[in-house]
């Protein structure tokens, strides 16, 4: 048994930090630490030299594309492992094969054999093993700590995400401008090392066999199906998706780095970490203020005020100015993202919760994957600028839908 198993009592007031005192929970909280900051890294590193190969926004498209795909194609199958399989040998694989894929990255690139088609394979390939990763890494969320220290287990989580959103790019940008891309894959690739030591220290607790599923198609589907069961969770995971889908800025920052703003490499590490300030400081607020009542609403507000900084970033000539709309728009997404995997974890039933998270993960991620593409392509036809102002507006219009055809979504979480 876990200590959060045995301690399941409300304390009257939780410090910002409580869920670190259980010990298997600070360990998951170590490994998402190192294994989401490489993560976000070596993306930046990737989008950035496939555009410094190409000088393509089409390229950029194809690589987005390429991270996008493993996630619809192969999604399902990572949550149902969590579900089925050993959850630490599942962790130690899938962190392994991300350590080499940047090895080789880094080998290729110093030898001058580096081609774009390289990179979009090796997208793929890390694409496919954090399918597995994350959602294991996820669902184990609520093995760890008793559910009155859940929301603050969520928000510290967000925090490790939004703080490696902030940490990644810049590394990610400024390691490529210091010591070369080639020796950015191989500083990448360290950061798998001290993620893999917490895996192995970590105490995984197994699914009750009595609750399991066989293994069938139908158990495959019992994420989707547990995710159309709850139709304000549906409501969210889909408002996300289609809006990050159309508003995708992050593949177009080297765009706006290098031919708009003119900050160059060390700039585009700068503006690729902005949004995770924001974030930062929104995840802050929740683990002061704590549970939040009106979640329907918060999510609302921020999925606008998301669709209205993208609209003025778009049109933004000054360094300044366009990271603080990039902070806005990291703010407004942390907010509803905490928002939805709260939800997610307080609904979400034991047996299923590995495959549920991972259509979470794929929605969420693959909105990325689709965002990717779609920007790219529509960056090719009208510009950078151009493709964020369509991503503006229908993100926008579709928010407004939302607010007043859905007074269940607005009035979630206040009663």
């Amino acid at each position: 048994m876990t200590d959060a198993q045995n301690n399941h009592e409300k304390p009257a007031r939780l410090t910002p930090w409580a869920s670190l005192r259980f010990r298997d929970y600070n360990l998951l909280f170590q490994l998402a630490l190192f294994a989401v900051t490489a993560q976000q890294m070596r993306q930046t590193q990737n989008f950035y030299q496939v555009y410094e190969l190409s000088g393509s926004a089409f390229q950029l498209g194809m690589t987005g594309l390429a991270q996008g795909l493993p996630i619809f194609a192969l999604g399902l199958f990572g949550g149902t492992l969590a579900d089925f399989l050993d959850r630490k040998k599942l962790l130690l694989v899938t962190t392994f094969g991300n350590l080499l894929i940047a090895v080789v990255l880094g080998v290729l690139t110093l030898t001058g054999l580096i081609q774009v088609w390289h990179i979009q394979v090796g997208t793929a390939l890390t694409s496919a093993l954090n399918i597995v990763l994350n959602p294991t890494r996820m669902a184990l969320i609520s093995y760890l700590v008793p559910r009155s220290h859940l929301t603050n287990a969520v928000s510290l989580n967000s925090a490790i995400s939004q703080g490696s959103h902030f940490i990644g790019p810049m590394l990610g940008g400024l390691s490529i401008a210091w010591m070369s891309t080639g020796n950015a894959y191989l500083f990448n690739a360290l950061f798998y090392l001290p993620a893999a030591l917490a895996i192995l220290r970590l105490r995984v607790p197994a699914v009750d066999g009595q609750s399991r599923e066989r293994f069938s198609l139908a158990s495959i589907l019992g994420g989707v199906k547990f995710l159309f069961s709850e139709p304000i969770v549906l409501a969210m995971v889909m408002l996300d998706f289609i809006i990050v889908g159309v508003g995708y800025y992050r593949p177009l920052l080297p765009v706006f780095a290098k031919d708009i703003l003119h900050v160059g490499p060390a700039g585009f590490g700068v503006l690729s970490s902005a949004p995770a300030i924001g974030g930062i400081l929104g995840t802050v607020v929740l683990l002061i203020v704590g549970d939040v009542k009106s979640k329907g609403l918060l999510a609302l507000w921020s999925f606008l005020s998301y669709a209205v900084a993208l609209g003025i970033f778009a049109v933004s000539t000054n360094f300044i100015l366009s990271m603080l709309l990039l902070g806005s728009m990291g703010l407004s997404n942390s907010l509803q993202a905490v928002m939805r995997q709260t939800s997610f974890h307080l609904l979400t039933p034991e047996p299923v919760r590995g495959r549920a998270f991972s259509v979470f993960n794929m929605f969420s991620q693959g909105a990325n994957g689709v965002g990717a593409t779609e920007v790219g392509f529509m960056a090719a036809l009208l510009g950078a600028p151009g493709a964020l102002l369509v991503g503006s507006a229908v993100g926008g219009l579709v928010t407004l839908g939302c607010w007043a055809g859905m007074p269940g979504l607005r009035k979630f979480g206040t009663g």
